[in-house]
């Protein structure tokens, strides 16, 4: 579990070759960045990079954005090395980030086409009386996989990265009080 984690969102410059420019994050000082350079750190002790989808520099915009949770040191020495490219934001506006620009166009669902072909079929079979009536233990089976909250079984699975409230716990991470919702 990584805990106590602090939002920060970083404004991207569009350079003329069509990239972006980061600022130097490993102007950090290299004991609060563990040794590490920046993009690893960020990785590690973080949860690495969320881009804006919609808003972004592959639509022509001259800047974009980017966010992130890092560990509270992180977030406070960024912020003062580069003001106003690098902020540190409350839960809530990255949840915001998050859901309406991050995983906006992110399905809600993952569809195991094998499986649902499969049910399907049989389904088919058994109304056309080729397949015998299914036994209690097979519905039981047909359920899990078509239940989008039951992650335990190929069919139909909620996208737990869609929102933030299902991805905070699907990361295992909480944030700092002093920016938490």
């Amino acid at each position: 579990m990584k805990t106590n984690l602090v939002p920060i969102r970083v404004l991207l410059y569009r350079r003329h070759d069509g990239g972006a420019d980061w600022p130097n994050l490993n102007l950090v000082d290299s004991d609060i960045r563990g040794g590490k350079v920046w993009s690893k750190y960020v990785d590690s002790e973080g949860i690495g990079w969320l881009y804006d989808k919609v808003d972004n520099l592959g639509t022509g915009a001259e800047h974009g954005t980017a966010c992130t949770l890092v560990p509270k040191a992180f977030a406070e020495a960024a912020a003062a090395l580069y003001p106003g490219v690098v902020s540190i934001i409350s839960e809530a506006d990255f949840e915001i980030f998050h859901n309406e620009k991050a995983m906006v166009k992110s399905v809600t669902e993952h569809l195991d086409t094998d499986i649902l072909q499969g049910i399907a079929a049989r389904v088919s079979l058994e109304v056309a009386e080729i397949a015998p009536a299914p036994s209690a233990a097979i519905l039981a089976a047909r359920a899990k996989c078509l239940d989008p909250a039951d992650q335990n079984h190929r069919g139909i699975r909620k996208n737990l990265k869609k929102t933030w409230a299902d991805n905070k716990i699907e990361l295992d991470v909480t944030i700092d009080a002093s920016v938490a919702q």
